[in-house]
């Protein structure tokens, strides 16, 4: 398993000085980057000993997928820059969340109808990450976050009816955690699963987790382990008072309950 963390452009140096193989950055950043910006940007970033695997963010939370007057040929164009400068930093594949940007609405009269449209726009999406050899993965969010898609089996089964191979899905600690969604999910799903996330999940506030903080990951690594997880799991922390000290510490809490997993299943 590979560690990575969340954050903006300005907070590399930190994430790498805390010993992390990757950081998971915003792409809506990224995207608003000028070309010399950019082009700067990356060569500090290909140089800064990291790798950018995955990013975060493809959609600004603002924009509302089924609203009336919503542009989609815009956003999709929005994803085309998106895909290709998170591949030119090495990107293979990049979370679709985005929860009330998908999220029905609750007048909705043609609940279904909606389903199709999401999956329309999610299925163009994947054709636009196809060109650039990236891969989609939906995120199951939490009731909180979103009212479309909220467990990993649902989201897997969402996933595999769009026909696109390149459409997968991931698990995220929070989201379980808040939609009650067992942790054998990961496992039964475990051939869609291509990508973690990982948070303190009681409170409201997204913090890095930490040994004695309350609660305990022990069964959501036991779950990665079982199923035989390989890929990134990134800590998704966005609230902090100290980003390098609090990470430099989550980062080897979170080295040892990889190990206690693997050890002591």
């Amino acid at each position: 398993m590979k560690f990575g963390c969340f954050g903006f452009a300005n907070q590399l140096d930190d994430i790498a000085a805390c010993g992390f193989d990757t950081a998971e950055l915003d792409l809506c950043e990224i995207v608003a980057m000028d070309a010399k910006s950019f082009s700067k940007f990356r060569e500090k970033a290909l140089g800064s000993g990291l790798t950018f695997e995955v990013f975060s963010g493809l959609l600004p939370l603002s924009v509302r997928i089924h609203e009336n007057g919503f542009d989609r040929d815009k956003w999709l164009e929005h994803v085309d820059v998106a895909a290709r400068r998170a591949a030119l930093l090495g990107a293979r594949m990049i979370p679709f969340g985005a929860g009330k940007c998908r999220s029905i609405p609750e007048d909705c009269t043609d609940v279904p109808g909606a389903r199709r449209r999401a999956g329309d726009f999610i299925a163009r999406i994947c054709d636009i990450f196809q060109k650039y050899g990236l891969d989609l993965v939906i995120e199951p969010l939490g009731p909180a976050n979103s009212n479309f898609l909220n467990q990993v089996g649902e989201t897997a089964a969402f996933a595999r009816s769009l026909g696109k191979e390149n459409c997968h899905t991931m698990c995220d600690l929070r989201h379980m955690y808040k939609s009650e969604d067992a942790f054998e999910a990961v496992f039964e799903n475990r051939r869609e699963i291509r990508h973690a996330h990982i948070d303190y999940p009681k409170g409201e506030l997204r913090r890095f987790p930490q040994e004695g903080d309350g609660y305990s990951y022990a069964p959501y690594f036991r779950a990665l382990v079982r199923a035989d997880y390989q890929g990134i799991l990134t800590i998704e922390a966005s609230s902090y008072e100290n980003f390098r000290r609090e990470a430099d510490k989550s980062l080897g809490f979170l080295k040892k309950c990889e190990y206690e997993a693997l050890h002591r299943p």
